[in-house]
């Protein structure tokens, strides 16, 4: 169990919205119905040329090569 802190305003909005729920219920509610969606990719596959792709697999290759953190 964790403890969080809103403000008094957040409160009250929310005690509002929870009806007969506890504030868990409610929250838990309102985080499943914002969580993202994942979108079908399949529809953009094919879109490039081959040549296109392996230009594009070259040029990042050399952003990662260019930005690569040694720690």
């Amino acid at each position: 169990m964790k403890t969080i802190m809103i403000s008094d305003e957040a409160y009250k909005k929310l005690k509002t919205l929870k009806g007969n729920r506890s504030f868990t219920e409610l929250l838990s509610d309102m985080a499943d119905s914002v969580k993202p969606k994942f979108v079908d990719i399949s529809k953009y596959a094919g879109i490039m040329s081959k040549e296109e792709a392996k230009s594009r697999e070259r040029l990042l290759e050399k952003i990662r090569k260019s930005t690569k953190v040694t720690v």
